[in-house]
């Protein structure tokens, strides 16, 4: 439940490399928050219940965000999008920053009207908790008003299999090609063979 960013990765990654935590009932969406695979409502709902009450506490917006939220315009071509204007409870937040950092794994970039969809929430309300994880140093992204448009940038090296993996700092040696999209594939196929390493070594546990 804690905020999405590099500190839970760090934890997840050493939860996972546990090998009780395959035995727990709430691995698989362990797993999938370590892998940063998005969240299906199904999955959240079957782990909200084995919370305990404090761990659902609401959470309030503040004056600013509410604004923020509902000042949205409808722009013909859209699909229609929730009216919600943010997170109700502490896991409804972490569920959505997850899913936020998710999408920016997979896409190049997003309009506020698709992340709002994704994330179940009214575009400018998307928008808003993208902008505050971007302040936050949470997500590496930026914002274009005017397009309506969030574009995620590509990182130079694979934090989340170094130093979210427990490893510290790792300086790799790479051909600078000067392309984004062959960095990207290239740190793509990285992060695939660790997840099949990882997996590999949940089988030899059973």
């Amino acid at each position: 439940l804690a905020p999405a960013g590099p500190n839970r990765s760090r934890l997840l990654a050493s939860l996972c490399r546990d090998e009780r935590t395959a035995q727990l009932s709430n691995y698989t969406i362990l797993s999938k928050m370590f892998l940063e695979h998005i969240l299906r409502p199904s999955e959240v709902k079957g782990f909200e219940e084995s919370l305990k009450p404090h761990q659902l506490a609401k959470i309030a917006q503040s004056s600013n965000d509410r604004v923020a939220a509902v000042d949205d315009e409808q722009q013909p071509g859209d699909e229609p999008v929730s009216k919600r204007t943010g997170p109700s409870t502490v896991l409804d937040r972490a569920v959505m920053e997850h899913n936020l950092l998710s999408c920016s794994k997979i896409y190049n970039n997003i309009t506020f009207s698709g992340l709002g969809t994704l994330l179940d929430l009214a575009p400018a309300a998307a928008e808003t908790m993208a902008r505050r994880m971007i302040e936050q140093g949470r997500l590496r992204a930026s914002i274009d008003q005017v397009e309506r448009l969030i574009t995620f940038e590509s990182r130079d090296d694979e934090e989340a299999q170094g130093k979210a993996g427990g490893l510290g700092d790792v300086n790799l040696e790479t051909e600078d090609t000067g392309a984004p999209f062959t960095k990207k594939w290239d740190r793509q196929i990285r992060r695939t063979a660790a997840n099949v390493s990882l997996c590999c070594g949940y089988l030899r546990i059973f």
